[in-house]
């Protein structure tokens, strides 16, 4: 009888053990078939005036001094929202920016999906991966740790905008940059994890330089195995 009870245990116990490796295997196929890496980028203006002889410095998501994001923008010019803006990468003061110019500009809210053909890391992006650049003073909050998901970390900065356009003394403008890197997958359902970044600046009146915006950083957010 305590034979045949261990045996039955034995067998109980293999079952599991193949279980566990056969759901496994089915859900790394899952996860290797529906996976996709992808970094978002979107810029938002927005004015209550119309704006004369248009030329903005965007800070572009770089690594390497390279923007692959820029290049695609350069490219599909962001899927033609609006034809009469015309995009560059130029070489600043503070490094890689893209260049909107436009001679007349209003209120437009522009956005680009850029594939990656591997995982991006999420959760140590700076280094790893494009992000938006120039960063000053880059600092982590403690006090945020954790604020978004178990493994999330809140990284503060400045950077760079440039702006210069003529319009009516009491005009406002809005500029706001948000930068996505993420993957998703399904396993029963669909689940992902991402870094993302933004930053805006408000602006009064005519504008002919250079302004200190104040970015934020969210890396590690999402769910990991």
């Amino acid at each position: 009888m305590r034979t045949r009870y261990k045996i039955i245990v034995l067998l109980i116990i293999i079952s599991a053990v193949l279980l566990s490796t056969w759901w496994q295997d089915q859900k790394q196929r899952m996860y290797d078939r529906s996976l996709r890496s992808s970094y978002d980028y979107d810029v938002m203006l927005t004015t209550d005036s119309t704006l004369n002889n248009v030329t903005l410095y965007i800070p572009l998501p770089v690594i390497n001094d390279t923007s692959y994001v820029g290049m695609d923008i350069i490219e599909h010019h962001f899927n033609n929202h609006d034809p009469s803006w015309e995009y560059s990468i130029v070489d600043t003061e503070h490094g890689l920016m893209l260049s909107m110019k436009n001679e007349k500009g209003k209120s437009i809210d522009l956005s680009t999906m850029v594939l990656s053909n591997q995982t991006i890391d999420t959760i140590n992006p700076l280094g790893n991966e494009m992000v938006l650049m120039p960063k000053y003073n880059l600092t982590r909050d403690v006090n945020a740790r954790g604020a978004y998901s178990r493994t999330s970390e809140q990284f503060d900065y400045d950077s760079k905008m440039y702006a210069y356009y003529d319009t009516s003394s009491n005009a406002n403008v809005s500029i706001s940059i948000y930068l996505n890197g993420r993957n998703e997958w399904w396993i029963g359902g669909w689940q992902y994890n991402s870094y993302w970044e933004t930053m805006e600046v408000m602006l009064s009146g005519s504008q002919d330089g250079w302004t200190t915006v104040s970015g934020q950083l969210v890396t590690g957010e999402g769910t990991y195995y």
